[in-house]
C-alpha cells in the first residue's frame, strides 16, 4: 500500500512546484505594470547638458562677446532664465537625479528620495525609480553619462543596465574631451554632460565673484566645444536638439545656494535644435500648462514653473518616446518647444 500512494504524491508535488514556479515569475518586479515601450522617432537625438550652479544673471553680466555659445542656444532655441530647480533642496545630488527621473525629491511625496549630496555606497535609489535612461535603453536606444563629480557613481550603480556609457571625471580638460569624441565618433541617442566650474568657484569666491564669472565664461567655451561637434557633423545638426539647465543659481557674494534664495532656486531652462522654435520663450509657448513663477518659488501643488525635473520627460518626448512610468514632474509631456 505505501508503495501504491508514492506515485499519487509524487504528482501532487510536482503540481505544486509548478504552481510556485508560474507564482514567483508573475511576482511584481521592475518591470511589472509597465507599458509596452514605443518605438523612438526615427533618428532623434538627444545632449543634455547641466552647468552646476549657473545663476543666468552671469549672462548678462557676461555679454554675448563673453558667453557666445550659450547666448546661441537662447537666441537660436527656446527658452527661460526664469525656472526653477526642485522646491526641497538646491543641491547638485538630489537636483540632478531629478531630472534623470523628472521626479520631486521627497520619497514621502512620490519622489526619488536622494537627500544626500556626496559620494556614498551605502547608499542607493530605489530598484524600482525609473529614469530617462531606462526608457530610451528599453526602446533600444543607445545612452552616455559624462559627469565632473565623482558622486554620480550613484547613477551607474541604480542604473547600471541602462547606461551604456558612463565617466566622472573631476578634471573637465580630460572629461569635455572624451565627451565631445564620443558624441562625435558614437553619436549617442541620449547624452548627459554634467559640468561643474561655476558651482566650484562659487562655493570658494562667492556667486558672481570675478572667478565665478571666469568659470561660467570657460563653461560657455566647454558647451562651445560640443556646438562644434553638432555643426561639424551634417547628422548631429540635423537631428539633435540640446537641452541646458542648472540643479542651482549662485547668490551673489554668498558660498552657499540654500532653497530660499531666488537667486539659488532660479536656473535657465534652454532647448535648442531642430525641434525647438528659434527665439521662443518657454512661458509663452506654454501658456496653458506652466506658468512664469515671477519671484516666487512654488510648491507642486497648483499651477508649475518649468523645472529642471522637467528634463527628463521632454528628452523622452523629443526622441518620440512616452514618459518615465514612475515620473511625478511632466508625465503628460507637454511642455511645448516651438
Amino acid at each position: 500500500m505505501p508503495v501504491r500512494r508514492l506515485f499519487p504524491l509524487l504528482s501532487i508535488g510536482i503540481f505544486v512546484i509548478v504552481v510556485l514556479v508560474v507564482a514567483l515569475t508573475a511576482l511584481p518586479g521592475r518591470d511589472a505594470g509597465r507599458e509596452e515601450r514605443a518605438a523612438p522617432q526615427a533618428d532623434r537625438k538627444v545632449l543634455a547638458i547641466s552647468i552646476d550652479g549657473f545663476n543666468p544673471d552671469a549672462l548678462a553680466e557676461l555679454g554675448p562677446s563673453r558667453t557666445p555659445n550659450i547666448h546661441r542656444l537662447i537666441d537660436e532655441g527656446a527658452s527661460t532664465l526664469n525656472a526653477r530647480t526642485a522646491y526641497e533642496k538646491n543641491i547638485t545630488l538630489p537636483n540632478h537625479t531629478g531630472m534623470v527621473t523628472s521626479d520631486p525629491i521627497d520619497a514621502d511625496d512620490g519622489g526619488h528620495g536622494v537627500t544626500w549630496n556626496v559620494g556614498d555606497p551605502s547608499k542607493s535609489i530605489s530598484e524600482k525609480e525609473e529614469s530617462v535612461f531606462t526608457v530610451a535603453h528599453e526602446a533600444g536606444l543607445s545612452t552616455g553619462v559624462f559627469a565632473t563629480k565623482q558622486k554620480f557613481e550613484l547613477w551607474q550603480r541604480a542604473w547600471e543596465d541602462d547606461i551604456d556609457t558612463f565617466a566622472a571625471v573631476d578634471d573637465h580638460a580630460e572629461l569635455v574631451p572624451e565627451a565631445t569624441e564620443d558624441l562625435a565618433s558614437e553619436q549617442r541617442d541620449l547624452t548627459f554632460v554634467h559640468l561643474s566650474l561655476p558651482d566650484v568657484a562659487g562655493h570658494a569666491s562667492g556667486g558672481m565673484s570675478p572667478e565665478y564669472l571666469a568659470a561660467v565664461e570657460e563653461s560657455d567655451a566647454q558647451v562651445g566645444e560640443f556646438l562644434d561637434v553638432i555643426d561639424a557633423e551634417p547628422s548631429l545638426k540635423k537631428d539633435l536638439d540640446v537641452i541646458l539647465t542648472a540643479d542651482h543659481g549662485f547668490k551673489p557674494g554668498i558660498t552657499n545656494h540654500s532653497e530660499k534664495v531666488y537667486e539659488n532656486y532660479r536656473i535657465p531652462f534652454v532647448v535648442w535644435g531642430p525641434d525647438a522654435g528659434a527665439g521662443k520663450d518657454l512661458y509663452a509657448l506654454n501658456p496653458d500648462d506652466y506658468r512664469d513663477p515671477g519671484k516666487a518659488r512654488p510648491g507642486y501643488d497648483g499651477a508649475q514653473p518649468i523645472r529642471n525635473a522637467d528634463l527628463g520627460n521632454l528628452a523622452l518626448d523629443l526622441l518620440g518616446l512616452g514618459p518615465i512610468e514612475t515620473s511625478d514632474i511632466g508625465k503628460d509631456q507637454t511642455l511645448d518647444v516651438e
